[in-house]
Parts: structure tokens; C-alpha cells; sequence
């Protein structure tokens, strides 16, 4: 059975997703600490939460992408830190894009926020 945090971890995610999925940026980057480092799929360093909702605001920009889907397979907890680990998608009109992630969280007083993400790519596909 899930712990309490698990539960609100995984809410939180879905709730960035749902944000993702509407291209809206400030509900998107909510669950980023400001000083969260996140290393995207091609490799690209966004260092803070507004350097990540920059990047929510240029892909919500072009007309092809759909969205992002992170999707927890497990979350373990330490105290006021939780590593998730889990599969990604980036779904564009024409392809998307998948693989893993980890992200690091850290309970604070305003709750649990992302402090680090990972992406790693591991395949590919088009849609034609």
C-alpha cells in the first residue's frame, strides 16, 4: 500500500501532466523547486524553474507538439527526499518521442517539490 507521500508525489505529477496537456505553463512548473536543475532528453541543462517554464513556453508554442507524459513506476522515500523513477513520452502531431526518468523531490514547508530531473531517450517513432 502506498505511503501518504507516494500518494501526493504521484497527484502532483498527474497535476503537472494535466498542465502540460493544456500547454499551461505556470500550473506545469508549480511542482519545481525555483532552484531545480532538469536535463532534458537531448541534453539541454535548464537551470531553475524559470529557465524550465521558458522552455514550457517555446514547446507550447509550436503548433506540432502535443504534450509530455511522465508516468511513475516507483517512489522511495528517505525522510524530506524521494526518488522517482519512471517512462516519459513527448507526443508531437507527427512522432513522439520516449524513454526514462528519475527525479529527485524534496519536502519542504510549501510541500513536495522537484528539485533534479533526468530524461533519458530511448526510442522514437512518426505518425504519418
Amino acid at each position: 500500500m502506498p505511503t501518504q507521500e507516494e500518494v501526493t508525489i504521484k497527484r502532483l505529477r498527474e497535476q503537472s501532466n494535466a498542465a502540460i496537456a493544456r500547454h499551461d505553463v505556470g500550473p506545469a512548473r508549480a511542482i519545481l523547486h525555483d532552484d531545480a536543475r532538469i536535463i532534458g532528453s537531448n541534453g539541454d541543462l535548464f537551470d531553475g524553474a524559470a529557465a524550465m517554464a521558458r522552455a514550457f513556453e517555446e514547446r507550447f508554442a509550436d503548433p506540432d507538439f502535443v504534450t509530455y507524459i511522465r508516468n511513475p513506476i516507483s517512489i522511495e522515500l528517505d525522510g524530506e527526499t524521494a526518488a522517482e523513477a519512471g517512462a516519459w513520452v513527448g507526443r508531437w502531431k507527427h512522432g513522439e518521442v520516449r524513454g526514462t526518468y528519475l527525479a529527485r523531490w524534496r519536502r519542504e514547508s510549501a510541500g513536495w517539490r522537484v528539485v533534479a530531473e533526468l530524461f533519458i531517450p530511448l526510442g522514437r517513432s512518426r505518425v504519418a
